[in-house]
């Protein structure tokens, strides 16, 4: 008879418990409140502050990110942009990329607050134009790209074509290098940039 006198206790939830006590008064509303349009709008603002970082990471502590892909294919258009020569010396020497294969890992570190981009990728290039006023062709290879050490790569360059292409091929393997670096430090900046 004591059985059907008792009433279940009504679970609402997992803080079913709060409210269902005699001081629940003093406990703060924790129920989620709707948001007009221009907090969500600085909300969103606020967290595409940095492409790196999460909206968790407040503290700007360690954060790590692959972005290996978009890395390669960035690096890959930057190099085969038209306006992008590996050399250039005046009017008569203009050499540039033609096709560019990419491969390797690339991460985006958020450090102390501060977003870095980290790599180490291959990169092999077909590269055609003028030398001496001469059409050139060749290939490139830079096997090593490393973003710690970006004077410490080392060009490799080939042809099979004529006396010029062999020469060009020749000044590329110290012509190349300021517009190698400059790739990277572009690459840096677009990738962090997003």
């Amino acid at each position: 008879m004591g059985d059907q006198d008792e009433v279940p206790a009504k679970r609402g939830g997992y803080t079913y418990w709060k409210r269902d006590i005699d001081d629940a008064h003093i406990l703060p509303d924790n129920r989620p409140q709707k948001m007009d349009a221009s907090q969500a709008a600085a909300a969103a603002e606020t967290a595409k502050a940095d492409s790196v970082s999460s909206s968790w990471n407040s503290a700007g502590t360690w954060e790590e990110k692959d972005m290996s892909s978009l890395a390669i294919e960035e690096l890959q258009k930057i190099f085969c942009d038209k306006n992008f020569a590996l050399m250039e010396n005046g009017s008569a020497d203009r050499v540039c990329a033609v096709a560019a294969t990419v491969s390797g890992d690339c991460q985006a570190y958020h450090i102390r607050g501060r977003p870095r981009l980290g790599f180490e990728l291959t990169v092999n290039l077909s590269w055609k134009g003028t030398f001496n006023g001469e059409e050139v062709t060749g290939d490139l290879s830079v096997q090593d790209l490393d973003s710690s050490d970006l004077d410490g790569f080392e060009i490799r360059s080939t042809t099979k074509g004529s006396e010029a292409s062999k020469k060009a091929a020749d000044a590329l393997k110290k012509g190349a290098r300021p517009a190698i670096k400059k790739a990277a430090e572009l690459l840096s900046q677009r990738l962090l940039s997003k």
